[in-house]
């Protein structure tokens, strides 16, 4: 019974690891779509390069807020 718990609790501690590290590479991508929506708009000009902008800053918040919400959590 007790090796039983002891499987279940490393399963569960891989996972959160493995869920971490996915959100971590996801903010490491959203850093990098930062910087890529950056170069375009210096490159092309659009006329909605603002409203672009804004998007991708709320999407590398939303993904902040999500890591730091998932270390809390888990």
């Amino acid at each position: 019974m007790n090796l039983i718990t002891d499987i279940e609790l490393s399963a569960l501690i891989l996972i959160k690891i493995a869920v971490l590290l996915f959100l971590v590479f996801y903010l490491v991508f959203a850093g990098v779509v930062i910087k890529q929506t950056r170069v375009m708009t210096e490159t092309i000009e659009m006329g909605f390069e603002g409203p672009i902008r804004a998007l991708v800053f709320i999407h590398f918040i939303f993904a902040l807020i999500t890591l730091f919400l998932a270390i809390i959590i888990l």
